[in-house]
């Protein structure tokens, strides 16, 4: 047993530095939401987003990340929004789930200028599952190590952020995964902090002519145990129906995307980047999205805290 415990905390410690990084996205041109709490209830009111992203493809057991989300206004109170987000990843033998909720707030100061405040709490949990590890032929199988599976104990983590607009200008802060005291696993004993991120962003929505829009868009990551990162991004609408969108992620990350409206309550999105810095096609990044809003085709009117062209 004691062993057992050795090669456990071994491994755990190893995984942690992959569990201290929210899952990565880029869905946000899409569903805002994804990108702060305070867009809760501001874009895409009503919508019903499902996503599913698959890293590393040209790796066996690279990273795969499922994303559902919700956000819209309370029919009471017009200047707040609520939100919900459900985040499940899996890379190896490693997966984590985070299940969140949110409020946002605007505050407004004049017809075009807006401040929006937004506060996520809920749970974050990991586990590592020893059966799919051993299960590999190059290991001896050891049946006292197969029946483990080690879960870490639930932990409350929250998210706090800002965001101010102004005429199609859009900066934020979030605090992301923000927790208190240290989060432990059952069974072995190895304590760890998890996450503590932030990042800030910065977009400007702008319309070329009466058929064509741009809206570039710029990302800094940063946080504890993590190395800071930088994103571009810029995304085209075409007669507000039509999406492509190119990115630039360091260490040498590109992609594109690509999606439509399709009716007046359907949303899809394509992502795909790759990494040039390594062997071409061997860590290629797909990201498949759909937004639904049934109260469309219900015929119930949308409201919005914040008028966007493209909602």
């Amino acid at each position: 047993m004691k062993n057992l415990l050795i090669i456990l905390t071994l491994i755990l410690t190893e995984v942690i530095g992959y569990s201290q990084q929210v899952p990565i996205s880029e869905n946000y041109f899409l569903d805002k939401y994804s990108l702060a709490p305070s867009y809760a209830g501001n874009y895409n009111a009503k919508y019903l987003f499902m996503g599913y992203r698959s890293d590393w493809t040209g790796i066996d057991g690279g990273p795969k990340t499922v994303r559902i989300s919700y956000n819209d206004v309370f029919p009471f109170m017009t200047s707040a929004g609520y939100g919900g987000k459900m985040v499940y990843d899996k890379a190896g033998i490693f997966s984590q789930l985070y299940i969140m909720g949110s409020y946002s707030y605007n505050l407004q100061f004049s017809q075009d200028q807006h401040l929006m405040f937004g506060l996520s709490a809920g749970f974050y949990k990991n586990r590592l599952n020893l059966l799919d590890y051993y299960n590999d032929p190059k290991y001896t199988l050891d049946p006292s190590l197969i029946s483990q599976d080690v879960k870490s104990k639930l932990k409350f983590m929250s998210d706090f952020s800002a965001v101010w607009t102004w005429k199609g200008i859009e900066a934020g802060l979030l605090f992301s995964n923000i927790s208190f005291g240290d989060a432990g696993y059952k069974g072995v004993n190895l304590k760890y902090n998890p996450l503590a991120n932030f990042q800030f962003h910065a977009t400007y929505f702008y319309s070329i002519s009466e058929d064509w829009d741009v809206a570039p868009l710029v990302i800094i990551r940063s946080g504890r145990y993590i190395k800071s990162q930088f994103e571009l991004a810029s995304q085209a609408i075409y007669l507000k129906k039509f999406r492509g969108s190119l990115v630039f992620r360091d260490p040498g990350i590109l992609g594109f995307g690509i999606g439509a409206n399709i009716d007046k309550g359907l949303k899809i999105g394509y992502n795909f980047n790759l990494a040039t810095n390594v062997a071409l096609g061997a860590f290629n990044n797909h990201e498949v999205s759909i937004g639904i809003n049934i109260f469309e085709y219900l015929s119930k009117k949308v409201n919005t805290m914040v008028h966007s062209p493209l909602n």
